[in-house]
């Protein structure tokens, strides 16, 4: 058997392919861009139809929402190769933030502003425990982000200045749901441009070189801590401002809708099926599932059967597709269509 069906580099075929994702994928986002217009007042005073309802607007903000989370977690998890799983954290955090700062009786600040600010505090946590925590390797670091997660979930719940287990309840912004949905598919573009910036960057280069092997990128010359802290700090601070974001469009938070177990899960569900360490990967796992999880909701037993299939999808994914759907079809992969066509023409009789 010719050893090019093993070629990890893409092939024509395979670059042609991407190019077509790559129109597919922008069509679909003008789509998404312009089809919610159709709502404004404008547009039914010119009698033009209606192309989305409010229930699909507010799951697209969902889907954009998801797209900034696992592109965020692709950072540390995919780049660096450190399987966080605590990345809700950053989440809540921002989502905190951005309610405290915007709460009347306590900062009392325009969103605007609230929005800009409300990365920081994320960032700032992830910076301090990314310090210990990226000591650890494997599972042990995986174990630590997951109990930290939920530790910050429960100082928070029982801080009354936050709310305690009532929770905070930002200013409600009315009809403003087309507002609070190009906000966040302004976040997930800025979270997926951040990405391509850092796969193109020395920075990058860096934290492949650790994810490949950390030991031998300390002896290249590599900050490893630093590069790791740097990686881990920035996809909070883009977690973050998707959590911030959500607080004022959601006008109520609490420990259970922003640092729910479930959305770890979710995020990297999204990552590692879609490509983790690709650029586009994240996007393609995040549409998919929360669409699938979307038209799942509320089907009570068919809910849950789909919550064990996309467990075995995942396991499935890692063992046979470990670089996710992307490479995949892109066939760049070892593992790859390319090299399921080629074996069986080489192998029939």
């Amino acid at each position: 058997m010719s050893n090019a069906a093993f070629s990890t580099q893409p092939t024509q075929a395979g670059r042609r392919l991407r190019r077509l994702l790559l129109i597919v994928f922008a069509i679909a986002v003008a789509a998404v861009l312009i089809a919610p217009l159709t709502l404004t007042d404008q547009a039914d005073s010119m009698g033009l139809p209606v192309l989305v309802n409010k229930s699909q607007v507010r799951i697209l903000t969902i889907v954009a929402m998801f797209i900034v989370m696992a592109e965020s977690w692709n950072l540390i998890g995919g780049l660096t190769g450190y399987a966080a799983f605590g990345n809700v954290a950053f989440f809540g955090l921002g989502a905190y933030t951005c309610a405290v700062l915007v709460d009347p009786h306590k900062a009392n600040l325009p969103f605007p502003v609230a929005l800009a600010l409300c990365w920081i505090v994320p960032a700032v946590f992830a910076a301090l425990i990314g310090l210990p925590l990226l000591r650890l390797r494997g599972h042990y670091f995986a174990i630590a982000t997951l109990g930290t997660s939920v530790a910050v979930g429960e100082i928070v719940k029982n801080q009354e200045w936050l709310g305690g287990s009532t929770g905070l309840f930002p200013p409600i912004f009315h009809s403003a749901d087309l507002l609070f949905l190009y906000l966040m598919v302004a976040a997930a573009g800025l979270t997926v441009l951040v990405n391509w910036f850092v796969l193109r960057s020395r920075f990058g280069y860096g934290l492949i070189a650790i994810r490949e092997n950390e030991d031998a990128a300390a002896v290249l010359g590599v900050n490893t801590t630093a590069y790791k802290v740097a990686a881990f700090t920035l996809a909070a601070a883009l977690t973050g401002v998707a959590g911030g974001i959500f607080a004022q469009w959601n006008s109520f938070i609490s420990q259970d809708n922003v640092f729910p177990i479930d959305y770890n899960i979710q995020m990297i569900l999204m990552a590692v099926i879609g490509g983790a360490g690709t650029l586009f990967g994240p996007v393609a796992g995040a549409i998919v599932l929360e669409f699938l999880i979307q038209s799942l909701a509320g089907h009570g037993t068919v809910a849950i059967y789909a919550q064990i299939a996309l467990g075995v999808l995942l396991a499935v994914t890692v063992i046979f597709v470990p670089r996710g759907v992307v490479d995949f079809f892109g066939g760049s992969s070892k593992l790859s269509l390319r090299f399921f066509r080629r074996s069986l023409r080489e192998t029939s009789v």
